[in-house]
């Protein structure tokens, strides 16, 4: 017979990563509107009662969907400015497309959940930071050109994924090559 005290910690996390993915997955899906305890019970197969044990309400399910997300990214080394940039869209592209999703897209262009769009933007501008340093440093190095406002170049990275995504499609790696192709002339310092 096997001792419950030993199962229950695994059990206990097992509930807490479906709890977390059924939020994601919603969130994605329908966007912070289509979060709440019963959805999210009936998405993870986690009884109601577990739930709110471990998440006072909804907007405490959001917050850990939204911690648990936001993870660093550790920087590949080696490798070339362009090849770096290349790299870093495709981690953004798959946070666009596990974690933020159409139904995310929308909640934020509407508004229509500021504590929900504040932790969001937040999330978004601490995940935003390790790109503006590297690309601060490549302007340091000259790999790209000086002066570069290097803010609106995530802000256009940023956007054209989202935009991507509202379009219909989703970001891939021919999305990455053909933006990096179309704006690499502009990044790089004059010949």
């Amino acid at each position: 017979m096997t001792d419950p005290a030993v199962d229950l910690p695994e059990h206990h996390a097992g509930a807490d990563e479906r709890i977390v993915a059924a939020t994601l997955q919603l969130l994605r899906d329908r966007g912070p509107a289509g979060v709440n305890v019963e959805a999210v019970a009936a998405a993870s197969g986690v009884a109601k009662t577990t739930i709110y044990r471990r998440y006072e309400d909804r907007e405490a399910l959001l917050a850990a969907a939204i911690d648990a997300a936001t993870t660093e990214v550790t920087l590949p080394t080696g490798m070339s400015t362009y090849d770096t940039l290349h790299w870093l869209l495709g981690a953004a592209r798959v946070r666009v497309q596990e974690i933020v999703g159409r139904g995310t897209v929308a909640a934020i262009l509407i508004d229509d959940d500021a504590p929900f769009t504040d932790k969001l933007r937040d999330m978004i501008r601490m995940r935003s930071h390790q790109l503006v340093a590297f690309l601060d440093e490549a302007v340091a190095r000259g790999d790209l050109r000086a002066g570069l406002d290097v803010k609106l170049v995530v802000s256009v990275l940023l956007g054209s994924a989202v935009g991507h995504v509202i379009r219909g499609g989703e970001p891939d790696e021919e999305w990455a090559d053909r933006l990096l192709t179309l704006l690499w002339p502009a990044l790089t310092p004059p010949d």
